[in-house]
């Protein structure tokens, strides 16, 4: 069963991360559209290798979320490059589905002296390619023209590009002026980008890719969704729940928190009690939630997500549904969400022990804040619950432990070691 349909994923993709920040999208859209313009004459890719190039262009400054140095990535003659490549680089390995092509964004501000430690003829070749789209669009960007960066990237052959790598950008005919204009309206693209099938398994990993955007932020919500959708989906089972709807009530859990890629870092991180304002602000991830996946999923799903801070007794938030209101799965997420955020590490805490948990989610059962079914259901298999979230996490954990101990071998100078050919 296909719960989030082929096309709907790039416009999660898109509306997640524009949220961030949206000149970085609209920036990636267009050197994905340039990609496309540049390669599509040549002939030699598929409709799906083209469409994984498409989106590798979209997501080339992906990194940038991670450094929250967005500025600097829009300013022409960027100086300092590798943090945010060698972020993208990481993240695009460890989470998504085009793992296999990552050192082309490590590699995509390389000058031809430096690619030399790339050995993938094809990475080099889409390395330079998308460098060459990506200051096409901030040359335009600052106002200059076609005839301009045509003018840098001739003085800039065999120094920052190679010779046949500005002469197929040349060959292809773009017309850099009309940038701003072309990017939804072309056909051929979209088919491209957006209608070549993604199988099942591509599909659940974009979104897990996209999960993984925000945990990818902040070291403190490292496992939450992890622990959630494992939890919601162990309690689903055990209330007796059809299978497909197993599905569905995961679906959600896993993506009740994708709004909080558009709340500050800072917010996330803080390790202290949030004062009425930045509550109000960390509040709103569920609207941004919605907005999100407004129209790209099943309406449950995108229900299941969003009402996951409501309560039974209308004290909840953001539109302080009531007992009537809260559907049953929505209830199971809700507390699968309660569940893990006291059973994790916060900046703002350390993981409670089991008799607090339990005493917690009891006093909240009593106060008719949460399902008191589903509340005795988890008690009663606490441990079951406790373990199955410790194996699930686990290669979450050591993902994000290989990510740091990866950049901090890259960061030391390993950048210029050689890369494998599937790095």
């Amino acid at each position: 069963m296909r719960l989030v349909k082929n096309e709907k994923v790039i416009d999660i993709m898109e509306k997640t991360l524009d949220h961030i920040d949206a000149r970085l999208v609209d920036h990636g859209k267009r050197v994905a559209y340039l990609l496309y313009k540049v390669l599509e004459p040549q002939h030699s890719y598929d409709s799906k290798k083209m469409q994984n190039i498409c989106i590798l262009g979209m997501l080339h400054d992906v990194g940038a979320y991670k450094t929250e140095e967005i500025d600097k990535m829009v300013i022409f003659e960027t100086v300092d490059v590798w943090e945010h490549s060698i972020y993208g680089y990481l993240f695009l390995k460890y989470f998504s589905p085009l793992k296999e092509m990552a050192s082309v964004i490590l590699f995509h501000h390389a000058e031809c002296k430096e690619l030399k430690h790339l050995e993938n003829p094809e990475h080099q070749l889409l390395a330079q390619l998308i460098s060459l789209c990506d200051r096409g669009d901030v040359f335009m960007l600052h106002g200059g023209n076609a005839e301009g960066f045509k003018n840098y990237i001739n003085k800039n052959r065999n120094i920052k590009y190679y010779d046949y790598i500005v002469d197929m950008f040349l060959a292809s005919g773009i017309n850099l002026d009309n940038i701003f204009e072309g990017v939804d309206t072309d056909e051929a693209f979209n088919r491209v980008f957006r209608d070549t099938p993604l199988s099942k398994e591509e599909v659940n990993g974009y979104i897990k890719m996209i999960i993984s955007s925000i945990d990818f932020r902040s070291s403190q919500t490292v496992i939450h969704t992890v622990a959630t959708t494992c939890i919601a989906g162990i309690m689903a089972g055990l209330l007796g729940v059809s299978e497909n709807d197993i599905e569905k009530i995961k679906t959600g859990a896993m993506l009740h928190d994708i709004g909080k890629i558009g709340i500050p870092a800072h917010i996330l991180e803080s390790t202290d009690k949030l004062n009425d304002a930045d509550m109000e602000i960390m509040r709103g991830h569920v609207d941004i939630t919605e907005k999100i996946l407004q129209g790209n999923v099943d309406a449950d799903i995108k229900c299941i997500a969003v009402n996951h801070h409501e309560k039974l007794n209308g004290s909840g938030y953001p539109k302080h549904f009531g007992v009537h209101d809260i559907a049953f799965y929505d209830r199971i997420v809700a507390i699968a969400d309660i569940f893990s955020a006291l059973c994790g590490s916060r900046s703002y805490k350390t993981a409670y022990p089991k008799e607090r948990i339990v005493r917690i989610l009891s006093d909240m059962s009593n106060q008719d804040l949460i399902d008191p079914e589903i509340v005795a259901l988890s008690i009663e298999h606490y441990d079951e619950i406790v373990e199955a979230v410790h194996k699930e996490s686990l290669p979450v954990i050591q993902a994000y432990n290989d990510i740091n101990e990866e950049y901090q071998r890259i960061k030391n100078g390993a950048i210029f070691s050689k890369l494998p050919h599937n790095a």
